[in-house]
């Protein structure tokens, strides 16, 4: 971990012209990028940071639902109806309290990602991880180890969300990054679905839970390891200085010696920002209003949507559904399904996310996601009364599909999208700080989901599907008026193009108009009405 250097960059001699610098960092053309193996390798493994959230997320509710676990860390609670039958607020505060201090952890994480680089945060994260897998597995009678650990595990996701979005963002070509940056998702489903059949196989052992939280320590080692090897993202270099080593890198996960342009994008940008203000006043600016809402409200809606509470609590969800046989056993065997159509839905998502972009995606999410919500919460009213202890067979089955169908939807659109509009819309000087404060709504919405939901269940009982179904709804519109299409735009332009936007022009520049000196005008000249035809963005630049 270097902090800052004075070297000084000379640029080669082989430089194209200055005008295909200028239309590179403008998102305008694409720079000679190739995707090898060593990044995909780097990007994979950054992606364990994703797998770290998932696990977690999969082996909890899992782990809650175990008898012994129950028996000796969280007696009574609950009744025995189908809505509240886990209804004890010292489990969901064992649940949560990951999620807050994943959020604190994460503002810790966006100075030391911008000052110390980001192979430390991923060596923070991986330690922390470990270090929490290792209490939990040990506790005994008393619940003070589990929330130690749980502690941990909060400063591991809080690190390793951070560095692993920008770490991914930062080492993928332009044309792949929506694919490789989707990839940190893929592993928090992964994550998810490996917990899930790890529970099943532990379920009737005495000790099981102990061997589920254990294991945790795998995704943790997996990103140490990461941390202490790979190389640091040439964007990082640049920033803290290091010129030369930043160029031999870049050379290295591109596979090629010609990255003239591409390594003069990233400092051209870097130098723009000398002399900037904070990241943590500059995000609160005028100009970056857009990135800042969309810092929150894109995992905002992600979270409200309620997959935490399906993720974390799916074995409690399910165990008033006896479709797939009574007992705990049955629970865990449906959550492994809805959480496995989740991932497969993520899979493709890796391969289409930058062939249809990610406005598509999000609307498309959104709508089958509020239609399986709402038809979920139709099959609860009319099939299981207040008193009622499990579900007739059939609206067992519908319940599970139905519920698989939000958890198909989740998967191909907010799951990994959501993450992935945050990292790429930010200047090199907010990119820290917005992830930051995209990490923080995550963990802070996901810890008030997770702390209510089954309160909300027991209480508001099918109306909580309602409820999350409602948010769904208003995200279609959100997206369909303020997220704008960043698929194809480099990641070094994507702050100014996000400011040209048609609505969010009127909110970074008096009256709407884009100052001259700003790099997207090349784009604005590119695609006016003399040059239709010469942008091969348009149609997604400035219409939302």
């Amino acid at each position: 971990m270097k902090r800052a250097s004075n070297e000084q960059y000379v640029p080669s001699s082989n430089i194209r012209s200055a005008a295909d610098i200028e239309r590179a960092a403008a998102g305008v053309i694409d720079v000679d990028a190739k995707t090898t193996t060593y990044v995909v390798m780097a990007c994979i493994i950054a992606a364990s940071g994703g797998v770290l959230f998932g696990y977690d997320g999969g082996v909890t509710g899992g782990v809650e639902s175990m008898t012994q676990f129950k028996q000796w860390f969280f007696p009574g609670g609950g009744d025995s109806s189908f809505y509240c039958k886990y209804n004890n607020k010292p489990l969901q505060a064992y649940s949560a309290i990951m999620h807050f201090t994943g959020s604190l952890a994460s503002i810790a994480a966006s100075y030391f990602t911008q000052h110390w680089g980001r192979k430390g945060s991923m060596i923070i994260a991986g330690t922390s991880f470990c270090i929490g897998a290792i209490f939990q597995a040990s506790a005994k009678s008393t619940v003070a180890l589990l929330f130690i650990g749980r502690i941990f595990w909060g400063i591991g996701i809080g690190f390793g969300d951070h560095c692993a979005f920008i770490y991914t963002a930062e080492m993928a070509p332009p044309r792949w990054r929506g694919r490789l940056n989707t990839l940190v998702q893929l592993g928090t489903i992964g994550g998810i679905v490996v917990a899930n059949a790890i529970n099943i196989g532990t379920n009737n052992l005495i000790w099981g839970w102990r061997l589920s939280l254990g294991l945790a320590a795998v995704p943790g080692l997996i990103l140490l390891m990461g941390g202490l090897f790979l190389p640091e993202t040439p964007n990082s270099l640049v920033e803290r200085g290091y010129f030369s080593e930043a160029k031999s890198v870049l050379q290295m996960v591109r596979g090629t010696k010609d990255v003239d342009v591409e390594f003069d994008t990233i400092v051209l940008a870097n130098e723009a920002l000398k002399g900037m203000e904070s990241p943590w006043k500059a995000i609160f600016r005028r100009r970056n209003r857009p990135q800042l809402i969309l810092a929150i409200a894109m995992p905002f809606f992600q979270q409200w949507s309620g997959v935490n509470g399906v993720s974390f609590f799916a074995p409690q969800i399910f165990a008033g559904i006896n479709a797939l046989g009574s007992g705990n056993k049955g629970s865990l065997i449906a959550a492994i399904i809805v959480n496995g159509v989740q991932l497969i839905a993520t899979i493709i998502t890796v391969f289409i996310v930058d062939k249809v972009g990610r406005r598509v995606l999000l609307v498309s999410g959104s709508t089958l996601g509020f239609a399986a919500e709402i038809a979920v919460a139709i099959v609860f009213a009319t099939s299981a009364s207040s008193n009622a202890i499990n579900l007739p067979y059939g609206a067992s089955i519908a319940s599970i599909v139905l519920i698989g169908l939000y958890s198909i939807s989740f998967g191909f659109s907010w799951g990994p999208v959501g993450w992935l509009v945050p990292s790429e819309i930010h200047d090199l000087n907010t990119r820290s700080a917005g992830q930051s404060i995209t990490v923080f709504t995550q963990l802070v919405s996901g810890a008030t989901v997770t702390q209510t939901f089954l309160n909300m269940l027991c209480s508001l009982k099918w109306g909580i599907y309602v409820f999350f179904g409602a948010w769904q709804f208003i995200a279609i519109f959100f997206t369909l008026f303020l997220v704008p299409e960043t698929r194809g735009v480099s990641i070094e332009e994507a702050a100014n193009f996000v400011r040209a936007h048609k609505v969010w022009r009127h909110v970074c520049y008096p009256g709407g108009v884009v100052p001259q000196n700003e790099v997207v005008t090349s784009m604005q000249r590119l695609s006016g009405p003399a040059n239709e035809g010469a942008n091969p963005y348009r149609g997604n630049t400035f219409i939302g």
